[in-house]
């Protein structure tokens, strides 16, 4: 039986969820699928409890297991080598999603032969259900649309792939890292045409602080954002509208910095200038005129924080007075 979809799933110690994510994958409405589960060397039962799911699905489960821990970007790079169906989706062994997720979201795919569809997801962290793109995204993608995904970037769980556009362009994702969702999206959002949009929550997005996005790696903060700007933006280069999406793009690598600048002032007691001249000297590498991004700085009008950030650019002491004015 020829799959429809195929939905890959990365797998490292999660024995804790990883039997409610099989069950709702066992109660998929639609039948032409498969399931390939990466295991990326599990030191707990997952494997064992895989190997249990197999004997129930033999036509409908692939299960690699790694000989050496490749993150989940490695592991889904393993998973998509095996990837038959027409549609790939990707989901994560510690959250779990609707019966008719994969159904409705084929059902959507072939109403207009879109590359990608979007779906909503329950956030547990927030208690609601989210949606980051609506209906007006929906169609033959515009400059603007464009323009958004790549700001907004997503979730990489909450959508159906057109499988040959993945395939036929050989993008993969960073190993070992974190944020190589961010890298292959907005790769993917540069080669798309048209989106799908289905306006409900069918995916369920829960916050284990156990996993590779909340604990890392061995990396240290640093180590990280510099190894994706490198190759985030050596990749995006390689884009053909990479020249008139440069503002954008820049502007994805300076938000994994922000987010890295707003931890440390948030959560120091004092301000070391140092510390702040390292950040800036790091951003630097990148992007030199980060500090005149035409988006960051239409946000730092609403955001005390990225003023604060942008200020970090040209002047360490006026950030210190912008957090003290905040602060009155």
């Amino acid at each position: 039986m020829k799959s429809k979809v195929s939905v890959i799933v990365p797998v490292y110690n999660t024995m804790k969820y990883l039997s409610e994510m099989l069950a709702s994958l066992e109660k998929q409405t639609l039948k032409e699928i498969e399931f390939i589960f990466v295991d990326d060397c599990s030191t707990d039962r997952s494997l064992e409890i895989l190997y249990d799911f197999e004997q129930r699905h033999t036509d409908k489960v692939i299960i690699i297991q790694l000989n050496e821990n490749q993150g989940p970007g490695g592991a889904r790079n393993v998973g998509l080598q095996y990837a038959s169906g027409e549609y790939i989706a990707f989901a994560d062994s510690d959250d779990y999603v609707k019966p008719e997720m994969y159904e409705i979201l084929y059902k959507k795919a072939m109403e207009d032969d879109y590359d990608i569809v979007e779906c909503g997801y329950f956030s547990e962290r927030r208690d609601r259900d989210m949606m980051l793109w609506d209906k007006t995204m929906e169609g033959k993608v515009s400059f603007d649309n464009r323009v958004k995904m790549l700001m907004s970037c997503g979730f990489i769980v909450s959508k159906l792939y057109k499988r040959n556009i993945i395939i036929d362009s050989q993008i993969n994702f960073i190993d070992r890292i974190q944020f190589e969702d961010v890298d292959f999206l907005s790769r993917l959002y540069c080669r798309i045409e048209k989106v799908g949009i289905v306006d409900k929550a069918l995916y369920y997005y829960r916050d284990n602080p156990d996993s590779f996005t909340n604990k890392g790696n061995k990396l240290s903060y640093f180590d990280i954002n510099n190894t994706f700007s490198r190759k985030y933006i050596d990749n995006m280069r390689k884009e053909k509208n990479y020249d008139i999406l440069k503002p954008v793009i820049d502007y994805v690598v300076i938000g994994i910095w922000f987010d890295m600048f707003k931890t440390y002032v948030t959560k120091s007691s004092k301000i070391d200038m140092n510390s702040l001249q390292t950040i800036d000297r790091e951003i630097k590498q990148y992007i030199p005129n980060y500090g005149e991004n035409m988006f960051f700085v239409e946000q730092a009008k609403y955001d005390v924080l990225k003023e604060a950030f942008l200020a970090n650019s040209y002047d360490y002491k006026k950030v210190v007075k912008i957090l003290e004015r905040n602060e009155k």
